[in-house]
């Protein structure tokens, strides 16, 4: 009777044990959802605007080099120059034109993006390390690493962390 009390008082410090070591170690898994956090992120929505801005610059600079090159084409139609020669010419240039003031802008709007996306994944550590998470998921396209809502989803807690109004 003494070795099956013992026995006993043994199993239930052993289980005892274990719940303690796992319920203490354990902490889930979980997830944010990247573009919920994207969208209300300041760099992020600062670099948007960035670019919307340059898109309509590029796009009225497009306008007003369209506008030029037509009128330097309807000045050559009504006089005597080589027109072969100068439209060739003007046509190398304009392929020229465009391609660097795409290239500035895509350059440009690439960084902006890239810094964001940068300063994005440095919060997320530093809220991963304030919260002692150690693995922190995240969605992107619609696609879920992993996440059951609930308890799983930080989206909010992150949201809060970066200062931005939970609506």
């Amino acid at each position: 009777m003494k070795i099956a009390f013992a026995s006993l008082i043994l199993s239930i410090s052993f289980v005892a044990l274990i719940v303690m070591t796992f319920g203490n170690n354990y902490r889930g898994l979980f997830f944010i959802d990247t573009s919920l956090a994207l969208s209300r992120y300041e760099p992020m929505l600062s670099a948007n605007q960035t670019i919307g801005t340059m898109d309509d610059f590029v796009r009225k600079r497009m306008n007003f080099f369209d506008d030029s090159l037509s009128k330097i084409l309807d000045s050559l139609s009504k006089g005597k120059l080589d027109e072969r020669n100068l439209l060739e010419l003007l046509n190398m240039e304009s392929n020229v034109a465009r391609h660097k003031m795409l290239d500035s802008a895509r350059l440009v709007a690439g960084a902006k993006i890239q810094n964001a996306y940068e300063q994005f994944n440095s919060v997320v550590a530093s809220f991963g390390q304030q919260h002692g998470l150690e693995i922190l998921f995240g969605t992107a396209s619609n696609f879920v690493v992993y996440g059951a809502k609930g308890k799983a989803d930080k989206t909010r807690d992150l949201l809060r962390y970066m200062g931005v109004e939970d609506e």
